[in-house]
């Protein structure tokens, strides 16, 4: 974490913090179009790999942190970033897909899935997600979501 901190510094971002392993960062940047593609830039050129960003400003975190899509608290509330809104033919049939005890919803650039029991038991996945809708993504247990909304925005 502290290699990504550099790389993000040294992209010119400032106030550059991470949260626990999970590839998270935080920072502060003037609004511009080209944040993501300096992101992915500085990263591709350090690493030596393509890293997909998925930026998301300080509000629309604390409003993912803050939904409750299926309006309970959820114990296994797994969120998707996508790096933009789907296809609403596309968000269909991955609702249509889901079954058993898992319920998901698709709400701008966040997929919603909640899961009774194991992961394992689910017949979900995130790479359901990305051959469905036809993108990456990257995924986060809404405890952690929350947990850097509350320790970074509030």
């Amino acid at each position: 974490m502290e290699r990504l901190r550099s790389i993000v510094e040294g992209a010119g971002f400032e106030n550059v913090g991470t949260y626990i392993a999970s590839g998270n960062v935080i920072f502060e940047a003037r609004a511009s179009d080209d944040i993501v593609e300096r992101l992915e830039l500085a990263l591709s050129s350090e690493l030596g790999f393509d890293v997909p960003v998925y930026l998301r400003t300080a509000t629309e975190t604390v409003a993912v942190a803050d939904l409750r899509p299926f309006g309970e608290e959820e114990d296994n509330l797994e969120i998707s970033f996508l790096p933009f809104v789907p296809n609403p033919d596309d968000i269909d049939r991955l609702v249509a897909a889901t079954g058993g005890n898992d319920r998901l919803t698709v709400i701008g650039r966040e997929v919603y899935w909640s899961h009774i029991g194991l992961r394992r038991e689910s017949n979900h996945s995130e790479a359901r997600v990305i051959r469905t809708l036809g993108m990456q993504t990257t995924q986060r247990s809404a405890t952690t979501v929350r947990r850097i909304a509350d320790r970074f925005f509030r």
